[in-house]
Formats: structure tokens, C-alpha cells, sequence
């Protein structure tokens, strides 16, 4: 019988002491081994309440080897039958805020590029209690994605804080993206930052700005050099 069935196997029948000896008695390249065949062949055949409570157990038995099979959420939030509430989320945010509050960031960080909707990475945030917009912001700028970039946009707009603001554009820049490079232009534009080394080729109304956080579709009409639909 394979590591990844014997896990199965655990994981159906709840025994999670049982799946824990057999992780303890693997050898290093074995477990190594292992780590991978959890991410990527075994979470991912898991249904929600299934992955979070596994998830949940095998990152209190060692955290820093088993946090990364948390983006095997993918196939969840793909799936649409991604739910944050459950007691599993819960008492996984309870372990790691006790244990290494720290890494709360690190897990959500994992986590955010697999989610496909916006009312998934906002549920991903409330469960987690990441509240700070400056978080939220560092979290999104490593995520390369036209909804990473409206939630850029969505995020910064109420801070009205200009320096932040142009700390993104810089960012977003950098990255010789043309959907990037057209949020960094959306984002200087609302807030009127004159002193960019860069040049747009979008051109957006100011008026038009308050179209463009209506809905997800609208913001990536512009994204794609579009006039919203007023």
C-alpha cells in the first residue's frame, strides 16, 4: 500500500494518532517524500470539512513542513464548495494565534492566489482576522492576478493614503505587465500622484474612477485599455 493511500485510509477512519505514527517512523527522505505527496495528491482529494480538519491536524503535528498544503485549496475554491465555516478553520486559527501568530500571514499568504472570486479572498480574510489594509496589501501584491489587482485598487481606495498608494504603483511597475501597469495608472490617477517614473498609455476619466469598483468584470473591461460602461 502506497504513503498516499495508507494517508487516505487515516484520514477516512479520523485516526489522527494513526496517521501521525506512520508520519513519525518515515525516514527524512521519506517524509520529505511525503510533504509532497500531501500537497499535491492527497489534500486536493479532500472535501471541505475533509481538507480543513486534515490540514488542521497535520499542521499541529509539524507546521513549518506541512503549512504549504495549504494551497491545495485550489481545488476548492475552483470547485465553488470552498467554506470558511467550519469549526476546523476556526480552531486552526486558534492553534496557530497560541502557537506562531506569525504565521497566520503565512498561511493566508499561501492560500490567496488560489481563491477565484472576491467574496473568497474577503471570507479568507474574516477567517483568518487579517483586518490590516496594510497586510492585506503586501499580501496581494505578491499575487499576480487582474482580481489581486482589484482587490489592490479596492483596498487602497478608502485609506486615501498616498504614500502607500505609490509604494503599490511602484511595485505593480516593476512587474512589465500591461494589466499591471494599467492598475498602477487606475491607482495614480484616484490619487492624483504626479511623480511616477513611468509612462501610461491608459487614459481614465476621473469620473469614470467610481465605475470602476462596481463589479470585477467592469474593472477588467479597463484593465484591457476598454472604457467602462457607464
Amino acid at each position: 500500500m502506497s504513503s498516499k493511500e495508507q494517508a487516505l485510509l487515516f484520514i477516512g477512519a479520523r485516526d489522527w494518532e494513526g496517521l501521525e505514527r506512520m508520519l513519525s517512523n518515515m525516514s527524512n527522505m521519506e517524509f520529505r517524500r511525503m510533504e509532497r505527496t500531501m500537497r499535491e495528491e492527497v489534500l486536493p482529494e479532500l472535501d471541505n470539512e475533509a481538507f480543513w480538519e486534515t490540514l488542521l491536524h497535520i499542521i499541529i503535528f509539524k507546521r513549518q513542513a506541512f503549512i504549504s498544503g495549504a494551497a491545495a485549496v485550489w481545488h476548492l475554491a475552483k470547485n465553488n464548495t470552498l467554506n470558511f465555516e467550519t469549526p476546523h478553520v476556526k480552531r486552526l486559527y486558534n492553534h496557530l494565534k497560541e502557537t506562531h501568530a506569525e504565521a497566520i500571514v503565512k498561511l493566508c499568504s499561501i492560500m490567496l492566489p488560489e481563491m477565484t472570486t472576491e467574496e473568497q479572498m474577503v471570507n479568507l480574510w474574516k477567517a483568518f482576522n487579517v483586518e490590516n489594509e496594510t497586510t492585506k496589501l503586501s499580501m496581494l501584491l505578491k499575487t499576480d492576478s487582474p482580481l489581486s489587482y482589484y482587490l489592490i485598487f479596492k483596498t487602497l481606495k478608502p485609506t486615501e493614503d498616498k504614500t502607500i498608494a505609490r509604494k503599490c504603483c511602484m511595485a505593480l511597475v516593476k512587474r512589465q505587465n500591461d494589466q499591471a501597469f494599467n492598475t498602477a495608472c487606475l491607482i495614480k490617477t484616484y490619487f492624483g500622484l504626479d511623480d511616477l517614473p513611468a509612462r501610461f498609455s491608459l487614459h481614465i476619466e476621473p469620473y469614470e474612477l467610481n465605475h470602476i469598483e462596481r463589479d470585477f468584470n467592469t474593472f477588467l473591461h479597463v484593465l484591457n485599455g476598454k472604457r467602462p460602461t457607464l
